[in-house]
């Protein structure tokens, strides 16, 4: 596929439907001229071998006699004239009946006196060709004769000027309709170009904005870092204690104050029911008040005791919150515990 950067202006030789198909059509009718003439010129070749071997043919037929017969069929003497017929016209006559060709004339002269008289004529071309006429010298006996042929126009022209309209009319059809392929195929080329550019603009585009969303999503990022760090600066300074339960009230995340209050660490409690850290004494009042958060929505806020480490009871003051998503409805709970008097 070419690059969208060659196919801008100026770039001819990067836009194929522009010249393939003059090229195609150039060359088809280059290679049908040549071989056009070239075809012309053996045409005319072979019906000059032809014209030749009927002349040839024509001469054979005479030359297989030494000598005139003395006798013709009709008891014709050869020394004597019929109707100022000579023996030799009425022996050619017979020689050649039936025998001279179509497309060319035939003709018999004397060489042992001068006349413009032929012995035997057959005119059968209705255009001889004077130009291309040939003549052969003959020897019967005491005779000398002269043969001259003469080959129809047409004869020689016609199947030259035949194969010559043939391969121009077959070369034109073939190369228009190589052309038209052609042209086909570079509209094609001309469309994919026109898609890839399409498709290279809309993928710098979503490029550009998959690099902005990674920007934006950098910022979040850190500004969810930043929100975080600041949330557990402001709980390390408040000194409570964070956690959050899930729905059957198990502890998930506690924050490291619980270290603070109840000299535990955060990994002992997790996954521990926060009901078994409450004194039994409280432990009714902490159910209904995760029943009430669940229930109104609210802060709830109780005071209660809870075990330490060293089995002793520390006063805090809880507050919880049930935790509402929009997908999945109630998710859990969330805790807050701050250090306080000694519950009555």
């Amino acid at each position: 596929m070419e690059s969208p950067r060659l196919t801008g202006t100026g770039h001819v030789i990067a836009l194929p439907h522009l010249w393939a198909p003059l090229l195609v059509l150039f060359a088809g009718l280059v290679v049908t001229g040549l071989t056009a003439q070239a075809l012309e010129e053996q045409s005319r070749s072979l019906a000059e071998q032809v014209y030749h071997k009927q002349h040839n043919t024509l001469v054979a037929r005479l030359r297989g006699y030494d000598e005139l017969p003395p006798l013709y069929p009709d008891g014709v003497s050869s020394t004597r004239t019929i109707n100022h017929t000579t023996p030799a016209e009425l022996w050619l006559t017979t020689v050649f009946k039936d025998s001279v060709p179509g497309t060319l004339n035939l003709r018999v002269d004397t060489l042992d006196r001068h006349t413009k008289t032929p012995l035997f004529q057959a005119t059968r071309a209705e255009n001889p060709d004077r130009s291309r006429s040939l003549r052969s010298e003959i020897a019967i006996g005491e005779h000398r004769w002269l043969v001259t042929t003469l080959p129809d126009s047409k004869f020689l022209a016609q199947p030259a000027h035949r194969s010559f309209r043939f391969i121009w009319l077959a070369g034109l059809v073939i190369t228009v309709l190589a052309t038209v392929v052609v042209v086909f195929l570079c509209l094609r080329i001309r469309r994919w170009q026109s898609h890839y550019r399409n498709a290279d603009k809309a993928s710098r585009g979503y490029e550009l904005q998959l690099n902005n969303m990674q920007v934006e999503k950098s910022i979040l990022r850190q500004a969810l870092n930043d929100s975080e760090q600041r949330s557990r600066d402001l709980v390390a300074l408040s000194g409570a204690t964070i956690c959050e339960l899930d729905e059957q009230a198990l502890t998930g995340y506690i924050s490291p104050q619980v270290v603070d209050l109840l000299k535990k660490a955060p990994a002992d409690l997790a996954g521990t029911p926060f009901e078994q850290l409450v004194d039994p004494a409280y432990l009714e009042n902490f159910l209904r008040a995760l029943k009430a958060s669940r229930q109104e929505r609210q802060i709830q806020r109780i005071d209660l005791k809870l075990p330490d480490a060293d089995a002793r009871q520390v006063p805090v003051t809880l507050r919880v919150l049930a935790l509402q998503d929009t997908l999945h409805g109630f998710s859990g709970y969330r805790l807050s515990l701050q250090p306080g008097i000694q519950a009555s």
